[in-house]
């Protein structure tokens, strides 16, 4: 002997269930149907009256063959899982007594924010679409790099002048043809004792470069020698060459003025 569990939809309405039960003797038999009460700590509060489990016919006589199906009816004001324990009494006892049974009841609360539920979601999985086109595209042109530009010719004396003097315009160093020379030869000679490869030989006309380079060498002997040629050359760089002095400019325009009037009276006296 079974019985189903009874679940409704919406507190409020009411769900059915039935169970059958068959009198195979050859006595009537008064029955009643009785609700099980126990004591429990976790039971509702004597403040909850409700009647949620209704037996229909819980009282009567069940004739000699007679076969009747009993239905319990489920209805709670509030939702939750409820379950009660009934148990059938019968006048005489019968030889095999059915077992108590259970019954079970779930009230459920309509969803009354579905809509707005179904709004929310459809909102999020747009921003959540239109993120990641964000996060794909700034990927992109993360990936997208302008090409790097060309080194500067500095075999070009113009360029390596303005690069030589940009780059260590806190020194106040100055270009000359003959600075660059040592400077050059510095580089080759610490390029040849630190054994550094073609591949990663390029200096950009920084002087901290050669330093950074001097400092790399370990040898306490060779390190001085070193520094020395780069105190040196760093000293005639701070130099300001002649040619570009304002007053080079003057005395050079004088100097071709006295030299044209020279020639001038040259020709008058032949």
């Amino acid at each position: 002997m079974c019985i189903r569990d009874s679940q409704r939809r919406v507190h409020g309405d009411i769900s059915r269930d039935s169970i059958e039960v068959a009198n195979n003797g050859s006595t009537a038999v008064y029955y009643e149907w009785r609700k099980i009460h126990h004591d429990s700590s976790f039971q509702m509060t004597t403040s909850d009256k409700e009647e949620r489990f209704l037996c229909h016919h819980d009282k009567n006589v069940l004739k000699p063959g007679e076969t009747r199906r009993f239905y319990f009816s489920f209805i709670s004001q509030i939702p939750g899982v409820f379950s009660e324990n009934w148990i059938l009494y019968s006048e005489p006892k019968t030889v095999q007594p059915l077992r108590p049974i259970l019954l079970t009841g779930n009230a459920l609360v309509e969803d009354e924010h579905i809509s707005w539920r179904d709004e929310l979601e459809s909102l999020l999985n747009v921003k959540q679409r239109d993120t990641l086109v964000r996060e794909t595209i700034n990927d992109i042109v993360e990936r997208v790099k302008t090409p790097t530009p060309p080194l500067p010719d500095l075999n070009d004396p113009e360029v390596c002048k303005r690069e030589f003097e940009q780059r260590n315009e806190r020194y106040h160093l100055w270009y000359t043809s003959s600075v660059i020379v040592w400077f050059r030869d510095l580089e080759a000679e610490l390029y040849d004792y630190l054994r550094i490869s073609k591949a990663q030989q390029y200096w950009d006309m920084n002087v901290d470069y050669l330093k950074d380079l001097i400092q790399s060498v370990k040898d306490d002997f060779v390190r001085p020698c070193f520094e020395r040629k780069f105190n040196e050359y760093f000293e005639f760089a701070k130099q300001k060459p002649v040619v570009r002095s304002h007053m080079y400019d003057y005395f050079r325009d004088q100097l071709i003025a006295a030299l044209n009037t020279v020639q001038d009276l040259s020709l008058i006296h032949i």
